[in-house]
C-alpha cells in the first residue's frame, strides 16, 4: 500500500494510515514531505519505517529552510530514524546524498554511482533502456531522474527478495505522469510533453534528451517563468544551452523571445531557424513542416497556454 497523491505531510500520512491500512497488507510505501526541519522526523515516529529511500537534495523549499544544509540534514532525518537492522537506499549521483555520512546500512543506486547503476542508458523511440547488474530493462519513462528513481525501486525490490529478472515486465509495464516528460506517438513523429512545469535543472534534462535524438530535434517553448530577478539570464542561458541541442526553436509569444533568441545567437545558431509563434497549433504545423520526410522529435518545454 502507497500513500496516494500527495498526502506525504503528517496529517496526510495518518489519514492513509486511519483509511487505507489494513493488515493484510505486508509493505506501506509512505512518501515523506517536509517544509522545515523536524518534519520527517515527525512522520518516521508515525510510522516507524524499517527501509528507507532518500531521492534527492536540492535547493527546494529554501524560503522555509533557509540553507541546503539544513535540507539535507531534514532529509537524513529518515536515515537516522531507522532501527539498528535497517537499511538506507541512497542516490549517490546527488552530490548531498554522496556525501552524507550514516549510521544505518547503505545502499546505494544511480546512473554513476551506486551498488544498482544504471549503464549503457539508451533513448529511443520506446523511451529509455539500461543495465542493472546485467539485466536490460525497456521503459517508457524518459529522463534522468527517471532512471535513478526505476534503480531506487530496482533496489529496494532485489533487497527485500523479488530477482531484477521479474522486474523487467513491471518496469516495461510503468506509465509516465502526464505532463512531466511524457512521451507521446510513435515512429517517426514523436512529442516529449514536458510542458508541466519548467525550472533551469529540468530544462537542462529535457534539452539533454532532445539532444541524443537522431532526426529534426524541434523546441518549442514560452521560456521559463516565476523566477524572479535572475529570469531574464536563465531565459538567455536556455538559449545558450538550446543552441547545441536543436535544429529548430518555436519560441511562444514575444514575452520571454527576447532573452532565448540573445542565448541562441551568442551560442553561434541560425537565426533562419528560429520562429516565433502565438498559437499551439501554429506552433505545431510549424514544427511538422521542417524537414519534409525525416524523423522528428518535438519537445514542449514549459506551460504552453494561448496567452504565452
Amino acid at each position: 500500500m502507497v500513500t496516494p497523491e500527495n498526502y506525504n505531510t503528517t496529517l496526510g500520512v495518518v489519514r492513509t494510515v486511519r483509511e487505507r491500512l489494513r493488515a493484510t497488507h505486508e509493505i506501506f510505501v509512505c512518501e515523506m514531505g517536509a517544509r522545515n526541519r523536524g518534519d520527517i522526523a515527525e512522520i518516521c515516529r508515525l510510522v516507524r519505517p524499517g527501509m528507507g529511500v532518500i531521492t534527492s537534495v536540492g535547493p527546494q523549499h529554501l524560503e522555509s529552510f533557509g540553507t541546503i544544509e539544513n535540507v539535507t540534514d531534514t532529509k537524513f532525518e529518515l536515515a537516522d530514524a531507522l532501527p539498528g537492522d535497517g537499511t538506507i537506499f541512497l542516490n549517490l549521483d546527488n552530490e548531498y546524498i554522496r556525501e552524507r555520512e550514516t549510521a544505518a546500512k547503505r545502499v546505494g543506486y544511480g546512473t554513476e554511482y551506486g551498488d544498482y547503476r544504471a549503464e549503457d542508458i539508451r533513448v529511443d523511440e520506446n523511451g529509455t533502456s539500461f543495465t542493472v547488474k546485467g539485466v536490460r530493462f525497456v521503459t517508457r519513462l524518459l529522463g534522468k531522474h527517471n532512471v535513478q528513481n526505476i534503480c531506487a525501486a530496482i533496489a529496494v525490490a532485489d533487497t527485500l527478495g523479488i530477482s531484477l529478472d521479474r522486474l523487467v515486465r513491471p518496469v516495461r509495464q510503468l506509465e509516465s505522469v502526464p505532463h512531466r516528460m511524457q512521451l507521446l506517438g510513435e515512429g517517426d513523429r514523436l512529442i516529449v510533453d514536458d510542458a508541466y512545469n519548467s525550472n533551469p535543472v529540468g530544462a537542462a534534462a529535457a534539452l539533454e534528451l532532445l539532444g541524443g535524438f537522431d532526426g529534426c530535434r524541434v523546441l518549442v517553448t514560452p521560456g521559463m517563468v516565476e523566477l524572479g530577478e535572475k529570469q531574464y539570464e536563465l531565459n538567455r542561458e536556455l538559449g545558450r544551452k538550446a543552441a547545441g541541442c536543436c535544429d529548430r526553436v518555436i519560441l511562444m509569444g514575444a514575452a520571454h523571445a527576447g532573452p532565448i533568441r540573445e542565448g541562441l545567437l551568442e551560442a553561434g545558431f541560425d537565426p533562419e531557424r528560429i520562429s516565433v509563434a502565438e498559437k499551439l497549433d501554429e506552433a505545431m504545423a510549424l514544427a511538422d513542416g521542417f524537414m519534409p520526410g525525416s524523423r522528428r522529435m518535438i519537445l514542449l518545454e514549459n506551460d504552453l497556454p494561448d496567452n504565452y
